[in-house]
């Protein structure tokens, strides 16, 4: 008797180890979303078939409905753990976002856990062209609204000039972007190395952040573009603004393509708003030469003339 039950607790033992049953669906699990972006992100999750050939996807959206779906991905039929993963994208920004994983094979359906996300807010970066500007010269700030809302934004252009201790003001008007989210502004005449910040009404509004853009002096740069060996040429110009007592340096290019200092002078007055200065160079030799305004930084930066090649003849 007591031989027949061992033998029947056994049988049934066996029989429980073999048959197909909820224990051998595959199992899902949710990981963080990376990418995460004002209108995207990746979604992540690990799938184990345990041995049966084995579906998945991501249900998604803004609520434990979800509502959405990704394409199934197919994840094979082994016993250890897969990564999945599935971009979605065409989200509202600044909002959270619900996902989990669901895992298929001919052993059942597996749903993970819940798992949530937030979209970043609408973001723009201003750009400059050209940049560094230069002193007195028209600039150009430009960038692409991103995220929900960045069609048809009002957008508003803010800008405090060094040393960056008062308010943002407005510059110029407020602009329409484009339907792609691009704006741009135009500043006739750059005064002085500034910040500025992009103020915008996408849903949600945003200010961005800040973008410094440099200054450099504008200098002009005269001499005669050939000369006898031995003999001297004079380099002159002016620059603005008036920076009076600066050092100008007289700079020749190597063969590497290395500029390097040959003279120097300093900046004297020629008038309220702008120096000047002069020096007498010979060249030992053809090459390209330029100027360069050594100053100190703040409202403008260290300048650099346009090149000029000159001709030693013998």
């Amino acid at each position: 008797m007591r031989r027949a039950l061992i033998l029947a607790i056994s049988l049934i033992a066996l029989a429980l180890t073999a048959a197909p049953g909820i224990a051998a669906a595959p199992t899902a699990s949710t990981a963080p979303a990376t990418n995460v972006t004002p209108q995207g992100a990746t979604l992540n999750g690990v799938v184990t078939p345990r041995g049966h050939a084995t579906t998945a996807y991501f249900q998604w959206g803004s609520t434990k409905t979800y509502g959405s779906r990704t394409p199934n991905q197919g994840v094979g039929e082994g016993t250890t753990a897969v990564p999945i993963l599935a971009n979605i994208d065409k989200l509202k920004s600044n909002t959270t976002y619900h996902f989990r994983v669901v895992a298929t094979s001919s052993e059942g359906t597996t749903r993970s856990a819940d798992r949530t996300f937030r979209t970043a807010k609408p973001t723009t970066t201003p750009n400059f062209s050209p940049n560094p500007a230069t002193f007195g010269r028209p600039v150009t700030i430009f960038g692409t609204l991103v995220g929900s809302g960045s069609a048809s934004a009002n957008v508003t252009l803010l800008s405090r000039p060094f040393p960056f201790t008062a308010a943002f003001t407005q510059v110029g008007n407020t602009v329409v972007s484009n339907p792609d989210g691009s704006y741009s502004f135009t500043i006739g005449a750059i005064m002085a190395t500034s910040q500025f910040r992009i103020a915008a009404t996408t849903k949600p509004a945003i200010t961005s952040a800040i973008a410094t853009l440099t200054v450099n002096s504008q200098i002009t740069f005269h001499t005669r573009t050939s000369v006898r060996k031995g003999h001297a040429l004079r380099f002159a110009g002016s620059v603005a603004p008036a920076q009076d007592g600066v050092l100008v340096l007289i700079q020749k290019r190597d063969r590497a393509g290395v500029f390097h200092t040959v003279a120097h002078t300093e900046l004297r007055k020629l008038r309220s708003t702008r120096s000047q200065y002069s020096r007498t160079v010979k060249p030992p030799r053809s090459g390209t030469y330029q100027v360069v305004v050594a100053s100190a930084g703040g409202a403008v930066s260290p300048g650099i003339s346009a090149a000029k090649s000159i001709r030693v003849l013998r």
